[in-house]
């Protein structure tokens, strides 16, 4: 993957990273903090199995649109359009991180029709996170992020200070034992630096209260057994929502970056399920 290209939809201008000629397209959708790169490594294990992978930087992530608003709802169109943009004659394969993969769910209940299929890395359903997380007085405090968030401008500069080291900070903690690649941190916080304040207004535009909606699309759920961000009993009941196919995978010795951790299997994780979950038998 050389960069990004600039991609034009009905809803603004997106920045895309592109792998592969060829075959069914793979959307990715990245998390905080974050941005399409993270799927670098990823992608060229996709194209290199005959799959189109599109990673797309998020509204409010340059140099995607800024412009709000920024709600779950907005972004959760946009994965509709970004959708109906790369792949118009077929559904498209998805592949969530995070918050990437908390709009993966109403963005399948809502157009189920739109994707073959999901796999989605730690990041529970928005309404068991919320049904769970207040149980659990260790989950609340690795959630005090969001909650510093909440704090306006005190937050977007204390985010924004030193080029963004606040956001190795949240790496370290959040993937105990896992040495991110130097280049790739550097890529992310340079990112934001270029975006803010919209990755973190992002978590004060509202939306999260998301429906419990049935999901009729086949979806595999990885999350870490060590993650620091979202620990893995958020996802827990949210396989009722699953109609047409769910499995879930805690991996031991993985935190909250399972595609970076264990890049490997990540890939055949993905390559297995796309492949048994494909239209027309791909």
């Amino acid at each position: 993957m050389t960069g990004y290209e600039r991609l034009d939809t009905p809803r603004g201008v997106f920045g895309v990273r592109r792998a592969g000629d060829s075959g069914p397209v793979v959307l990715c959708l990245h998390g905080f903090p974050d941005d399409a790169t993270t799927y670098d490594g990823l992608a060229a294990a996709l194209a290199g199995a005959g799959y189109r992978v599109a990673a797309v930087n998020l509204r409010g992530y340059a140099p995607s649109t800024l412009e709000g608003p920024l709600d779950l709802d907005t972004l959760v169109d946009d994965v509709h359009c970004l959708a109906d943009t790369l792949s118009p004659g077929a559904p498209v394969h998805l592949v969530g991180h995070d918050y990437g993969a908390q709009l993966a769910y109403p963005a399948m209940a809502r157009r189920p029709g739109r994707f073959a299929s999901a796999v989605l890395f730690a990041g529970a359903h928005p309404a068991y996170v919320q049904r769970n997380a207040r149980r659990s007085p260790r989950q609340l405090w690795a959630s005090r992020y969001i909650v510093f968030f909440q704090l306006g401008r005190l937050a977007d500069r204390r985010v924004a200070r030193d080029d963004c080291a606040y956001v190795e900070r949240l790496w370290r903690r959040w993937a105990p034992g896992f040495d991110p690649p130097a280049e790739h941190l550097a890529h992310v916080r340079r990112t934001l630096a270029a975006s803010m304040p919209a990755p973190v207004a992002m978590y004060r535009a509202g939306g999260f209260a998301v429906p419990a909606e049935t999901v009729p699309v086949p979806t595999l759920y990885v999350c870490g057994a060590d993650d620091g961000c979202a620990l893995p009993f958020l996802a827990e009941g949210q396989e009722e929502l699953f109609t047409a196919g769910y499995r879930a995978e805690t991996w031991p010795g993985t935190g909250h970056f399972p595609h970076l951790e264990q890049p490997e299997r990540a890939a055949a994780a993905v390559l297995g399920w796309f492949g048994g979950h494909s239209p027309a038998g791909r």
